[in-house]
């Protein structure tokens, strides 16, 4: 006979507590699984709930994920803030947390290419992920206070794409022989910021 350890009855009110619960086990599955893996029934009995119980939160696995992925860029902002405002160190403080956090990395930036997905993500994860993003965008600003708001943003998505390009590849082909880090940054900073070492 099986003994499933089942989560102990919350009292009234106590919901939000489940719901977190729920991001809570999803986060953690996903150190270690493949997000396809992933499932109602995985994450319930990572839980101790039944899988009728995630749909008193969420509509649907999707939905779920989603609110994992916010929780996710909501850590990625807060290691660039602890950063400071110079565009190194957080250049450096991105691609650190795409290298400690390579599991979560790549749920952030996963992408379906089934034809039935959305054209583009629920509005509250666009809204969390550009908020991840609004202290590159600062450091890029202060270096450049003349530029127009269009230019800092266009400054800060090349700046971005290229250090989302090494922290994928460093996530997706670990085996591949990355340049220094360090160099690269710089590197990379002068090119596009014109901003010296």
């Amino acid at each position: 006979m099986t003994v499933v350890n089942r989560r102990a009855r919350s009292p009234r009110g106590s919901g939000e507590d489940l719901r977190e619960a729920l991001v809570t086990a999803t986060a953690e599955l996903l150190e270690t699984q493949d997000l396809n893996s992933l499932s109602v029934r995985t994450v319930t009995s990572a839980t101790g709930v039944s899988p009728t119980a995630l749909y008193l939160h969420f509509t649907d696995l999707a939905e779920l994920l989603r609110a994992v992925k916010a929780r996710f860029f909501g850590e990625l902002r807060d290691s660039l803030l602890a950063a400071g405002g110079d565009v190194r160190a957080l250049a450096k403080a991105y691609l650190r947390y795409a290298r400690e956090h390579d599991g979560r990395y790549a749920v952030m930036f996963h992408a379906h290419r089934r034809t039935d997905a959305p054209a583009t993500p629920a509005a509250e994860l666009v809204e969390v992920g550009w908020a991840a993003f609004e202290p590159l965008i600062a450091a890029v600003r202060a270096v450049l206070p003349d530029a127009s708001d269009d230019e800092v943003r266009e400054t800060s998505l090349e700046l971005w794409i290229a250090l989302h390009g090494r922290a994928q590849l460093s996530v997706s082909m670990p085996w591949f022989e990355l340049p220094d880090e360090d160099r690269y940054v710089d590197r990379l900073v002068r090119q596009i910021v014109g901003q010296p070492a």
